[in-house]
Parts: structure tokens; sequence; C-alpha cells
């Protein structure tokens, strides 16, 4: 399936209703916990372009805020082929919280 067939088929009455029906199920991103915003997108987890319009399964989808759905997409690419990725990225993180509570005046 072609990005402009994706990209069609996102613009139908059928996804578009669906997209309204998981908002109205699941009103939180899941990574966040932040409340989905106007513009957030429904993510494919299932990512074979065969099933692209498949909206049959409500477990193949989740709803996320554009900028985690941009980071899982980068991340998902790096994650395939290497998992330690989230461990090298947790332990930056830990390492910046720990230099920037050091740093924090209270």
């Amino acid at each position: 399936m072609s990005q402009k067939d994706k990209t069609k088929f996102r613009q139908s009455a059928k996804w578009k209703k669906f997209k309204v029906y998981m908002k109205k199920l699941k009103k939180v991103d899941c990574v966040t916990l932040f409340p989905l915003r106007k513009g957030h997108n429904l993510h494919h987890l299932d990512l074979n372009d065969e099933h692209y319009t498949d909206i049959s399964d409500i477990s193949h989808f989740e709803p996320l805020n554009r900028k985690t759905h941009e980071t899982v997409h980068f991340l998902y690419s790096y994650y395939v082929k290497d998992e330690k990725i989230i461990d090298r990225l947790h332990d930056l993180l830990e390492r910046m919280r720990v230099i920037n509570d050091k740093t924090r005046i209270d």
C-alpha cells in the first residue's frame, strides 16, 4: 500500500469514525499519560501494509499524541534491530535527571 493510499484511507469516513471511537475508549496517550490533544494520531501497531485498512481488532491501534507517535516510530526502527536501545536511552535520561537534580535550586 502506497503512502498516497494510506493517506486516502485516513481521510475516509470509516477511519475518522474509528478514530473518534478509539478516543472515547482511550482518552490519554498511553506513553505520556497526558490527555489526547487535537490532531493526535491513531497508531497502527500492525505495520503490515496488507492489514492497514483492517480495523476489526482494536487491540492493533493506540491513540498517541503527535510527538509520542513520532518518537515511537523513530525508536521502533532501531528497537527491532537492537532492543538494548531502550536501556541506553533510560541510562541517558537517568544521567540527565541526576545532573539536573543536582543543579536545581529549590
